[in-house]
């Protein structure tokens, strides 16, 4: 299969990101329209986004380290930098294979084949789930890498814009795409060694499943994922459509700190930091040798990113002899919950929309961090940000 060396100019990578992370619709019409090389799409675009998420996930495996339940360890600087060499090969490599499986699909469900255009679709597409790599380094905000699922909302947005894709395929060809799409990077992290056997092994494809309500003016109906959960077409539907949300000052992440926590804890030490856009208030909690850390993130401008985690139900439970780590979805929020034992430790999280809370804690319950994260409140937090 060929590829059509008359197709476009990268636009500005800034402002390419900006635009259809926080603009989605507007921004996939103008891509609609231009030409796309497919060498400077790949060399211009997704290659410096994924060597950007593998350079913070270097730095947050050899600086900050790696943990789960309890043990945590930081890998030699070496072996992260090998690590992140392996990861931005693998994803290039992954969206490319994506590019050409849509192009060969597009027939099957009533669209236009177009190498360009899918080419177009699958790199743009992957720009949240690439950028949100980037928070892997620090762990406080690493809860915030559930924000690449808005990438889901990009491709469904994206798909009848630049494939041409009929209303009544459209649900269709999206849930393939879906399904092909966690295949591929499934496989990519066992070659990887990162792989978390959440669909339960690749026995083939993994089956799913669409319900669909309606006609084709208002899209609604859902898609079961493997391994649990569903994506709610309506929900991705309203992506770019969100209100405005306000971004907090500096002061005021500040005063969203408690100076007690529920359980005796109370503030040791506290901090605010901004980095591309998002805020992050943190606070040290101590009750004798027990601690909590405590964080406060404002997403800003990036909020509409967040509800995607209102239009996927994931959810996934792992447990043995010493503890155990969930996710769910509650209300239209994730949540995180991890408990280990022979660490004596806990931690909770929750993400909202423009707003994410979690509690880390050495020495405590579960009990604890969930009772941390409630003393600030995330529909609080969400009706301060709501404009």
């Amino acid at each position: 299969m060929t590829i059509d060396p008359n197709i476009g100019v990268n636009p500005g990578i800034i402002d390419r990101v900006k635009n259809i992370l926080l603009t989605p619709k507007p921004e996939w019409q103008k891509i609609d329209t231009e030409a796309a090389d497919v060498n400077k799409l790949y060399i211009g675009y997704v290659l410096p986004l994924a060597a950007l998420a593998a350079i913070c996930g270097i730095i947050g495996m050899s600086v900050f380290g790696i943990g789960a339940l309890g043990i945590h360890v930081r890998v030699p600087i070496v072996e992260a930098i090998i690590s992140g060499v392996i990861q931005v090969a693998c994803y290039v490599g992954g969206v490319f294979l994506l590019g050409i499986i849509t192009n060969a699909l597009a027939p099957t469900f009533g669209s236009t084949p177009n190498q360009g255009q899918a080419h177009k679709l699958m790199a743009y597409s992957f720009t949240a789930a690439m950028l949100a790599g980037v928070f892997s380094i620090f762990p406080p905000i690493a809860i915030l890498g559930l924000l690449g699922l808005y990438s889901f909302g990009l491709l469904f947005i994206g798909l009848p814009i630049l494939m041409k894709t009929p209303d009544d395929k459209r649900m269709g060809y999206f849930a393939t795409l879906v399904i092909l799409g966690i295949v591929t990077f499934f496989v990519i992290g066992a070659v990887m060694g990162y792989a978390r056997l959440a669909t339960g092994g690749l026995g083939g494809v993994p089956g799913y499943s669409i319900t669909q309500q309606g006609g084709s003016a208002n899209v609604e109906g859902s898609v079961e994922l493997p391994g649990g959960g569903t994506i709610e077409l309506s929900e991705i539907e309203k992506l770019g459509q969100q209100g405005a949300v306000r971004t907090l000052s500096s002061e005021q992440m500040q005063g969203l700190l408690p100076q007690s926590l529920p359980g005796g804890f109370t503030l040791a030490s506290s901090s605010v930091s901004a980095a591309m856009g998002v805020t992050t208030a943190e606070g040290t909690y101590n009750r004798g040798d027990s601690s909590i850390q405590l964080s406060v993130v404002n997403m800003g401008q990036m909020g509409a990113i967040a509800s995607m985690a209102g239009a996927v139900g994931a959810t996934e439970t792992r447990q043995d002899a010493d503890g155990y780590s969930r996710m769910n979805t509650v209300d239209g929020r994730m949540i995180t919950e991890e408990m280990s034992r022979s660490g004596n430790s806990a931690s909770y999280g929750i993400v909202g929309r423009s707003m994410a809370i979690t509690a880390n804690g050495n020495g405590v319950t579960v009990d604890d961090v969930r009772g941390a994260v409630e003393s600030v409140g995330i529909q609080r937090l969400e009706a301060m940000v709501a404009q």
